[in-house]
């Protein structure tokens, strides 16, 4: 099986394997582990920020960027397709009890639509929740945000009195799309997510960066939600090992995700866009689930993200060969369809 439906179903290379097992640890709940230490500051400096601390998921790191930037009834702003709004199970409302003021469209809100929100909740009306913490994901769907408009958004939140989050989670393609460092995507938020099992191919974790006091209470933060890790060097050598050596390859899944898109202009009734990793295949109407059946009939595993909508993923796993391999069997059940 040709498995494209994520960047998170990597395998550890051997390299990242040996780099596990010899890993020097300690326990990080008194923070005594070595290795968590070193990948929280490399991450932290790659990222430009004082500090970051390490969490089993990137889910973790967005509830823990979310729980420290608002209060129980505040709203955080966020598209309506972020992966905070539709992918973490409510956890906004559950476990911060922020309330979401969600917009569609580009993956920016325009100065227009958060001019009409600003005006709207600085009333003084005690009726209206409280705007703190604007929200932004660089990739989004594997698109890149340009850093003009990421600096934009951001200084209206600043200017109006709320802080700025970034899901990074796949910030590492983003940099490597731009030809920019990690720091200059991360520049100017207050927290910023990344993931080191998405893209860079690590088996566990993310990390969330910021100033120092942010993450001394982002480290509280984690412990309240249950990840207060012991010898977590372990799992953190994988991610320590990623960060170190699988960033600048992060070209060849872009190339490959191109190839396979163009590839993909064959096939009967589909159209298909790359974006830095990930290929976007359009289907005849309504025709995603089943075109998916067929692909796994073919050895290609793919999730359908809409009724008409395919994502293709492209990772460290993949090879030249199984994009070849893959754009025939998935011309093959287009066909079929």
């Amino acid at each position: 099986m040709i498995d494209l439906r994520s960047d998170t179903v990597t395998r550890p290379t051997s390299a990242m394997r040996r780099a596990i097992a010899s890993a020097e640890v300690g326990d990080d709940v008194f923070g005594e582990d070595p290795t968590v230490r070193a990948l929280e500051e490399e991450t932290a400096a790659a990222l430009g920020k004082e500090a970051a601390v390490y969490v089993p998921s990137g889910h973790m790191a967005n509830q823990v960027a979310l729980y420290v930037s608002t209060r129980s009834g505040e709203e955080v702003w966020a598209h309506e397709h972020h992966h905070l709004i539709g992918d973490e199970q409510g956890a906004t409302a559950v476990l911060s009890r922020a309330l979401p003021r969600l917009y569609s469209g580009a993956p920016v809100p325009d100065d227009g639509l958060l001019t009409a929100w600003m005006r709207g909740a600085r009333q003084d009306d005690a009726h209206r929740a409280e705007p703190a913490l604007l929200w932004l994901e660089n990739t989004f769907t594997g698109q890149v945000v340009p850093l003009a408009e990421q600096r934009r958004v951001v200084a209206f939140a600043h200017g109006h009195g709320m802080r700025a989050h970034l899901d990074g989670a796949r910030l590492w393609n983003a940099a490597a799309a731009l030809e920019v460092s990690p720091a200059e995507v991360a520049d100017g938020f207050d927290t910023v997510s990344v993931c080191f099992s998405k893209g860079l191919g690590a088996p566990v974790g993310s990390a969330m960066a910021g100033d120092a006091a942010t993450v001394r209470r982002a480290r509280r933060a984690r412990k309240l939600l249950g990840a207060g890790m012991r010898q977590a060097g372990i799992v953190a050598a994988g991610a320590l090992h990623a960060l170190r050596h699988h960033r600048e390859r992060l070209p060849e899944d872009h190339s490959r995700a191109d190839l396979l898109a163009d590839r993909l202009a064959e096939a009967p009734g589909l159209s298909a866009r790359a974006r830095t990793n990930m290929v976007l295949v359009r289907t005849p109407e309504g025709a995603a689930d089943r075109l998916v059946e067929l692909m796994s009939e073919h050895g290609v595993a793919a999730l359908a993200i809409g009724p008409s909508l395919i994502r293709l993923v492209l990772h460290l796993d993949i090879t030249d060969s199984d994009v070849d391999a893959a754009a025939g069997e998935i011309t093959k059940a287009a066909a079929e369809l």
